[in-house]
C-alpha cells in the first residue's frame, strides 16, 4: 500500500480556526527593530520624509540648498520601490507613504511618488515557459494606461485573459503592488473559449532588422502548426476540435533581436499579415513565430483570451505549439506532487517532504511532455470529457469495482474516475481524484520513450489531484512509487496489487487488474482520518496610515485552520509580537470553527506616547493550542507620526495700511499640543510678493507671527501660511485676510 501523508500546502489542505482565551504580548521583536539602512526602501522613505519637512519649513535660501537632494532621494527611492515591486510587492505595500503624508509633501516631488489606486480594465495573463521553469505575468488594460500587477498574495486561479476586473492597490510608475483577496474584483468573467469545432488561427512568421534569418520555410511552418498539431487537438478531443487558418510571412519587423518587447512584437507582426492582406477578425488565435531573440525563453501566450496570442522563440515545433495553445484555451500546468522520503519495501511512505512542480506530470503536454495527451482533469475543463456528446467520466459514490476504458480512443465508456477527495466547507470548492488507465495510442506513445518508465505505467493506473471550483492551477499528477524518488517523476502509475491510501479523504484505491481493453479499479471510502496542517494568517491592512504615537490602530487578523476534514475543531492562541512598551489586544480572544473554515478577529495595536515617528513592523502569529508544531506567522506595519495637525489665523479679517497682521499657528499630534515646533510665517501679497518669518510653538502648541504693512504695499488679498516642522514630522496650513486701503 502507498501512504500518502503529506502536509500539504494550502492549495490541497482544509481549514479550521479556534482562537484561544488569552492574546500574548511579547516584546521580542523590540531586539529585532534595527533601523533601517540607509539605501534600503524604509531607510530612504524616512530620509525623504525627514528632508521634506525640513524644505517646506525652511526660508527661499535654504530651500534653494536642499530641493537637490530632496529630488535626488524622491527618485533614488521610486527605483528602489519599483525593484521591489517586482521582488517583494508585500513589503512595496509595507513600506509606501501613507496617503494623508503624501498630500502634504512639497509639489516638487510629488511626480516620483506612489499613489493609491482604483481602476476597472480588462485582464491580460501571459505565460512564459522556459528551458528550467516558467513565470505568469499580469496586466490591466485600463483607460490610462497598461499596468503590471504584483500580488503580495497568490494570484486567484479563476484569472483568465478577457476578464474585466476592478483592482485596488498601490501605483508606482506602470506597476501596481495588490495586497489582499479583496485587492481584485471580477466586475465581468472572461469570455468562454470555444474549445470546439475548427480553430481558427493566424501564425505570422516575423524577424528582425539585425537578423533577418528564416530558419524554416512557410510549409514547414504551416505543417506544424495545421498537420501535427492540429492532428494533437483532434486525437485529445475525441475527434471534436482542430485547427485551420494560414500562415504569413516572412516580415522583417523594426525591432532588434538584442530585445525581448512581446507588445511590440505582435503590434508590428499584425500590421505586416494586415498590408499582406490578412483579415485578423477572422482568426481566433494569434500565433506569432521568429528567430530566437532576447527573450530567452521557448514559447509565451495568453491564458485565454479572445483572440488569444502565442509568442514562439526558436525552433517550432508540436511541444511548444501544443503548449502554449493550450494555454490559449485556458489550461493552466500540469504540475506533480512528489515526496522525496525514501520508501520501505512495501511502498509505505509517511513524509511532510511533498511539494508541488510545476512541470512535473511527464504525461502531459501541459507538464514536460513533448507531446503526451491533456489528462483527465484539463479535457474536463476543456468539455472533452464528461460534456454533451464527450466520452465520460464515472464519478465514484460508493465502494465498488470500476472498469475504465482505454483512455486514448473515441469511446463511449469511462475514461476517468472521479472521487471525492474533499468539500472546503467555506468555499464549497471540491478537491477531487483522477484515475486514467493510460496507454502508447497515438500522441501517448511517448509513452514507450526512454524517458518514462513504460513497463510501469502500461501496466498500472495513474492518478491526478485537482478543484474543478478552483481554477486551472490546482491539478497534479502523483507519485504512487515513492521508493524511487525523482524530481521529474518516471514511474508514477499504481500498479496491480498495490493500494494509494489518502485517510484524511477516507479514500483507498486498488488496482485490480487491467488488460487490452481496460483496468479494473477498486475504491473503498471511509470516515475520513485526522490530519492536521499549519493554519494560514493574514493581517490587514499591511500598513496603517500614519497616526500619532499612543493611537489605537486596528487590524484584521485572518485565520484559517487546515486541519483535514476528519478532525475536530481546533483552538488557536493569537500571539501579538510588538516592540517593548507598545499593547496589543484582541477582540475576540476566542473562536471556534469546523474544518475548512475561517474567521477573523480585530488586533489593536498601540504605541507609546514617547515613541518616535517611523515604520514599526509586528508579527502576529497564530498556534494550535493542543499542538504547538501547526502554527502560521504574517506581518504589517504601524507608521507613526510624520504630520502635524495645523490651524492658522490671523486677529482680524482686513487691515488698513501701517496696521500690524498677527498671524497665530497651532500644531498638536493625535489632540495635545506640540511644542517646540519650528513654524515659517510667509505672507504673499495681493502682488505675488512674499515675506516670512519664523518662530516656534510654546507649551500650548502654539506661535505667533506678525507683519507691520507698509505705504507702499498694494490693497486686495492677502494669503497667510504656516509650515509646522518637528522633525520628521511636518504639517501646514494656510488662511486669507484683506487689505483695504
Amino acid at each position: 500500500m502507498v501512504s500518502l501523508l503529506c502536509r500539504r500546502p494550502p492549495l490541497v489542505g482544509a481549514a479550521v480556526l479556534v482562537l484561544g482565551a488569552a492574546l500574548l504580548v511579547t516584546a521580542e521583536f523590540a531586539r529585532a527593530q534595527t533601523p533601517p539602512s540607509p539605501g534600503s526602501a524604509r531607510g530612504l522613505t524616512q530620509t525623504l520624509v525627514t528632508l521634506d519637512a525640513q524644505y517646506r519649513g525652511a526660508g527661499p535660501a535654504k530651500r534653494a540648498q536642499l530641493v537637490s537632494r530632496l529630488l535626488s532621494v524622491a527618485a533614488t527611492r521610486q527605483q528602489v520601490l519599483l525593484s521591489l515591486v517586482e521582488s517583494d510587492p508585500g513589503e512595496a505595500l509595507r513600506v509606501a507613504l501613507p496617503a494623508n503624508l503624501r498630500a502634504g509633501m512639497a509639489s516638487s516631488v510629488q511626480r516620483y511618488l506612489e499613489k493609491e489606486v482604483d481602476l476597472d480594465g480588462v485582464l491580460e495573463v501571459l505565460h512564459e515557459d522556459w528551458p528550467t521553469g516558467g513565470r505568469y505575468h499580469y496586466f490591466l488594460h485600463s483607460a490610462s494606461g497598461r499596468y503590471s500587477l504584483h500580488f503580495a498574495n497568490r494570484p486567484s486561479t479563476h484569472l483568465l485573459t478577457g476578464a474585466r476586473i476592478r483592482v485596488t492597490g498601490v501605483q508606482i510608475g506602470t506597476m501596481l503592488a495588490l495586497g489582499g483577496s479583496t485587492s481584485v474584483q471580477t466586475v465581468a468573467p472572461a469570455p468562454v473559449p470555444n474549445t470546439f469545432g475548427a480553430q481558427r488561427t493566424l501564425v505570422i512568421l516575423v524577424n528582425f532588422q539585425d537578423n533577418p534569418t528564416q530558419p524554416y520555410t512557410l510549409d514547414y511552418a504551416r505543417s506544424v502548426v495545421f498537420g501535427t498539431t492540429s492532428n494533437f487537438f483532434l486525437e485529445n478531443s475525441y475527434q471534436q476540435a482542430w485547427l485551420t487558418g494560414d500562415v504569413f510571412g516572412w516580415y522583417t519587423i523594426p525591432l532588434s533581436s538584442t530585445v525581448c518587447d512581446v507588445i511590440n512584437l505582435a503590434s508590428y507582426a499584425k500590421s505586416a499579415a494586415t498590408a499582406a492582406g490578412a483579415n485578423l477578425s477572422a482568426y481566433t488565435h494569434y500565433v506569432y513565430a521568429f528567430p530566437q531573440n532576447a527573450c530567452g525563453w521557448w514559447g509565451a501566450a495568453t491564458v485565454g483570451g479572445s483572440p488569444s496570442q502565442s509568442w514562439i522563440d526558436g525552433s517550432l515545433e508540436l511541444g511548444v505549439a501544443g503548449h502554449e495553445m493550450g494555454h490559449n484555451l485556458g489550461l493552466e500546468h500540469s504540475h506533480s506532487w512528489v515526496c522525496n522520503d525514501t520508501g520501505t519495501a512495501s511502498g509505505t511512505m509517511t513524509g511532510p517532504y511533498c511539494f508541488n512542480n510545476e512541470y512535473g506530470d511527464g504525461l502531459d503536454i501541459m507538464g514536460w511532455s513533448r507531446s503526451a495527451h491533456f489528462n483527465a482533469f484539463q479535457k474536463e475543463r476543456l468539455g472533452w470529457l464528461n460534456y454533451g456528446v464527450s466520452p465520460p467520466i464515472t464519478t465514484v459514490q460508493m465502494r465498488g469495482t470500476y472498469l475504465l476504458d482505454l483512455y486514448e480512443p473515441v469511446g463511449a465508456q469511462s475514461k476517468a474516475l472521479k472521487i471525492l477527495k474533499r468539500t472546503n466547507p467555506t468555499t464549497g470548492y471540491r478537491d477531487w481524484y483522477y484515475v486514467e488507465f493510460r496507454q502508447a495510442i497515438g500522441f501517448d506513445s511517448t509513452i514507450t520513450s526512454s524517458t518514462l518508465d513504460s513497463s510501469n505505467i502500461l501496466s498500472g493506473v495513474v492518478v491526478h489531484m485537482g478543484s474543478e471550483d478552483n481554477g486551472g492551477n490546482t491539478n497534479g499528477l502523483l507519485d504512487l512509487t515513492p521508493e524511487t524518488y525523482q524530481l521529474y517523476t518516471r514511474d508514477p502509475a499504481l500498479t496491480v496489487g498495490r493500494s494509494f491510501s489518502d485517510p484524511d479523504a477516507g479514500v483507498t484505491i486498488t488496482l485490480a487488474s487491467v488488460g487490452s481493453t481496460g483496468a479494473a479499479v477498486s475504491v473503498a471510502l471511509s470516515a475520513p482520518a485526522c490530519t492536521r496542517a499549519n493554519p494560514t494568517v493574514a493581517v490587514s491592512p499591511s500598513q496603517s496610515q500614519g497616526v500619532s504615537a499612543g493611537t489605537a490602530v486596528t487590524y484584521t487578523v485572518s485565520v484559517t485552520n487546515n486541519d483535514g476534514a476528519g478532525c475536530s475543531a481546533s483552538s488557536f492562541s493569537l500571539q501579538a509580537t510588538v516592540p517593548s512598551g507598545w499593547t496589543a489586544a484582541s477582540s475576540a480572544p476566542t473562536l471556534t470553527l469546523s474544518p475548512g473554515a475561517s474567521a477573523s478577529t480585530a488586533l489593536t495595536v498601540t504605541s507609546p506616547a514617547s515613541a518616535a515617528a517611523g515604520f514599526y513592523t509586528f508579527q502576529a502569529r497564530v498556534t494550535n493550542v493542543a499542538n504547538a508544531a501547526y502554527a502560521a506567522t504574517n506581518s504589517a506595519v504601524y507608521v507613526i507620526g510624520l504630520t502635524l495637525n495645523v490651524s492658522v489665523s490671523t486677529d482680524k479679517p482686513s487691515y488698513t495700511g501701517n496696521q500690524t497682521v498677527s498671524v497665530t499657528a497651532r500644531a498638536n499630534s493625535g489632540g495635545s499640543p506640540v511644542s517646540n515646533a519650528s513654524v515659517t510665517f510667509t505672507i504673499t501679497k495681493s502682488d505675488g510678493t512674499v515675506v516670512s518669518q519664523t518662530a516656534a510653538t510654546d507649551s500650548t502648541g502654539s506661535a505667533v507671527g506678525t507683519y507691520r504693512l507698509k505705504k507702499q504695499d498694494p490693497a486686495g488679498g492677502y494669503k497667510a501660511r504656516a509650515v509646522a516642522v518637528k522633525t520628521p514630522s511636518s504639517g501646514s496650513a494656510e488662511t486669507s485676510f484683506t487689505v483695504v486701503k
